[in-house]
């Protein structure tokens, strides 16, 4: 049995509807971006109550593999039993372990049941971004997945912001249990509006290639963590991880190739759209996601702003990510075509990052402004363009399956890029603090709050925060080069129209 036999959807919502349940899909959103960055601004006072300073780390990372892999799983099961379901199966599982990690005792608890928050996380993810291609017409979708970008953009800023206000108000575990209203709107919202669909027979679960699938992520998120140091990578452990995946790689393509209901259909690798789509959007998670994760360290470290201004430093990025997309997906519901936009896209972020390199210590906050403003018109110009371009050349029995994809190749991509460049980061400041110091002194400074800063002797203070700028330069510019690779995979894009 094929996965276009499995579904049979049952009559279309009506506009209203449909506007209804865009808006929980939105508030799912927001519960899975929103944790990621929330977390953050807590953490340390998890640490504080709970110990485990030497596992902290898997908070991050045990979410963020569980969030990778159940994106693939969740897409494929959403084609196969519906995205109705996965998406009411994830807020489930999401809120449930959003409340066992406010009630967590001990380190070992909270990683484990940030693992439950990650299988939901990935769960809402894809089945959002599948439940608008099935609730809109293909031009239409470029629009409503522009407006989902705003949930991230929120969710980036807001996160940290709200994270430190609920932790200082009231305690960590509030940030998790803030999860749990967010997650009975959308349940209802989704739950009782949107029609589900009549399965016909029994579909067959590609349970080995899950397994494989699963085993890969791992191994790829184990050798991200490594990939900014020569030395890691050539490790034992290094070269065991390459060597699984080169193991596994083949293994499980030849099990797709068997797979009745195969996980990811290998007929998606022979659609140039899908292929180049999915490389173009694992570079620009590399290049723009990195970079934007390294800005506020510059703004602390070089610029001398507090935590909280630096924050607020990066809204206006997020509000010219937020009006271009949205620009965009109208442009693209008018005239159904989208080719030129990613090209455009990774011109202007090459040329942000190239002026985000340019900084220095002396560099006028306006002007970190507007090249950060100009890194986020960039990002905006093609954040939504590559799910629709995928959805839109396949059956509607795959769009759960190539979403995935696309999503999944964003989190892979940004993982090598956070690792590369912190490993650059670590190399050049390293060089320059020698540089910057008085007496050539490579002493470091681990707290970079602008407080402490203001406590050194102006000397001090002025060689840390030149080779902090230096140092961070240098790792804003490794973009350029990345983002002109995918600008020139985006000239091979096909200008397909959509809807016809």
């Amino acid at each position: 049995m094929t996965a276009e036999t499995v579904a049979a959807p049952a009559a279309a919502p009506t506009l209203r509807r449909r506007l209804l349940v865009f808006g929980g899909i939105l508030l799912g959103m927001l519960l899975s971006t929103l944790d990621q960055s929330i977390i953050g601004a807590a953490l340390p006072s998890v640490v504080h109550d709970l110990g485990g300073l030497e596992h902290f780390a898997w908070v991050f990372t045990g979410y963020g593999l569980t969030l990778s892999i159940t994106t693939i799983v969740g897409g494929k099961l959403g084609d196969l039993f519906g995205h109705r379901v996965v998406y009411l199966s994830g807020v489930v599982v999401f809120v449930t372990g959003s409340m066992l990690c406010g009630l967590s005792g001990n380190m070992t608890q909270m990683i484990a049941f940030r693992v439950v928050q990650g299988i939901g996380g990935g769960a809402l993810v894809v089945a959002s971004f599948s439940l608008i291609g099935q609730l809109f017409e293909p031009a239409e979708r470029a629009k409503y997945a522009g407006y989902s970008t705003s949930v991230f953009a929120v969710a980036s800023v807001a996160g940290p912001l709200l994270g430190g206000v609920v932790t200082d108000a009231v305690g960590w575990r509030w940030a998790f249990y803030v999860n749990l209203p967010l997650g009975l709107l959308t349940l209802v919202a989704v739950a009782f509006l949107l029609p589900g669909s009549a399965t016909r027979g029994r579909p067959k679960i590609d349970y080995p290639g899950a397994a494989l699938l699963a085993a890969l992520s791992v191994c790829v998120a184990l050798l991200a963590g490594r990939a900014g140091s020569l030395d890691a990578v050539l490790s034992a452990r290094g070269i065991g991880l390459i060597v699984a995946i080169v193991v596994i790689v083949p293994v499980w393509i030849a099990v797709e190739r068997r797979a009745a209901e195969p996980m990811i259909p290998l007929s998606l690798f022979g659609k140039s759209t899908v292929v180049l789509s999915n490389a173009i959007t694992m570079l620009a998670g590399f290049a723009i996601l990195a970079t934007v994760n390294f800005l506020p360290l510059f703004l602390q470290a070089a610029s001398g702003a507090s935590a909280l201004t630096s924050g607020l430093v990066l809204i206006p990025m997020m509000f010219g990510l937020v009006a271009t997309s949205t620009l965009v997906g109208r442009r693209i519901a008018r005239t159904k075509k989208y080719r030129w936009f990613p090209v455009a896209s990774m011109a202007v972020a090459a040329l942000a990052s190239y002026l985000l390199s340019t900084m220095d210590a002396d560099t006028p906050w306006l002007l970190v402004v507007a090249y950060s403003v100009l890194l986020g018109i960039g990002s905006g110009l093609s954040m939504q363009v590559f799910v629709v371009a995928v959805q839109g050349c396949v059956p509607p029995a795959q769009i759960g399956t190539a979403t995935a994809t696309v999503t999944y190749a964003r989190l892979v991509g940004a993982s090598f890029g956070v690792s590369a460049f912190g490993a650059v980061f670590s190399s050049r400041l390293a060089t320059e603090l020698p540089k910057h110091l008085p007496g050539g002194s490579a002493q470091t400074m681990t707290n970079l709050t602008a407080a402490a800063l203001d406590k050194l002797p102006d000397d001090v203070r002025h060689g840390f925060t030149g080779a902090y700028a230096d140092s961070l330069g240098s790792v804003f510019f490794i973009a350029v080069p990345v983002l002109l690779v995918a600008l020139v995979l985006s000239l091979g894009l096909r200008d397909r129209a959509l809807g016809e």
